[in-house]
């Protein structure tokens, strides 16, 4: 499993300037095509710069980081593509995503456990990652609702593939360069170079990494 480097927190003031300058990335946008450049580009670079300043990340609509700034540490190059919802909050709460990994649309990463993501990654849209649950930890009968919540981080390799509507449950590690088919419930971690599908997620294949 590769270290993750070259990550820095956010902070609380980038954030709320980040919301605060909204209307303004988004008059820039529309402008942005008189001048012949890609109008969700040129949002999603706006926000980076506010949210990152030089480190060159980029962030579409309604992305929303919940919980302490400081949990949410990201690399130069990480690309949010819209509409994805990060939880930091709990008593092991942090997200931290390599450098040049994107997450497409749609993705929830609940990191109240804890959530690790390494470089190089695509993640893609409708994505979950779970590191809580209160599911039957009590396995005594008592309602879901009513039962603890426990908590239990996961980590992602460099490299890896997520496919679309892939979940993912708490304590799962996938090693480096794993992909994983679309609509595949992991339950188990994987082992570097797996290429797993199903639900439950089973290894099919291994590739060189």
């Amino acid at each position: 499993m590769n270290v993750i480097d070259d990550v820095v927190a956010l902070s609380g003031a980038r954030l709320f300037l980040m919301e605060v300058l909204e209307p303004f990335v988004r008059l820039a946008a529309w402008i942005a095509p008189v001048l012949r450049m890609d109008r969700d580009g040129i949002a999603m670079a706006l926000r980076g710069r506010v949210l990152a300043g030089s480190r060159r990340i980029a962030v579409g609509r309604n992305v929303h980081f919940v919980g302490p700034a400081r949990r949410f540490r990201l690399g130069t190059g990480v690309t949010f593509f819209g509409n994805s919802y990060l939880n930091s909050n709990g008593p092991g709460g942090a997200v931290e995503i390599g450098r040049d990994t994107h997450v497409d649309q749609y993705c929830v990463l609940y990191g109240q456990g804890g959530l690790s993501i390494g470089a190089d990654c695509a993640i893609a849209s409708g994505v979950v990652i779970y590191t809580q649950s209160n599911a039957d930890s009590r396995a005594d009968g008592t309602p879901v609702a009513r039962q603890p919540i426990v908590y239990a981080p996961v980590l992602l390799g460099a490299g890896c593939w997520l496919g679309a509507g892939v979940r993912i449950i708490p304590g799962v590690s996938v090693g480096d360069g794993c992909h994983v088919g679309a609509g595949a419930v992991v339950t188990k971690s994987l082992p570097p170079g797996s290429v797993a599908v199903g639900i439950p997620a089973k290894i099919i294949k291994t590739l060189q990494w």
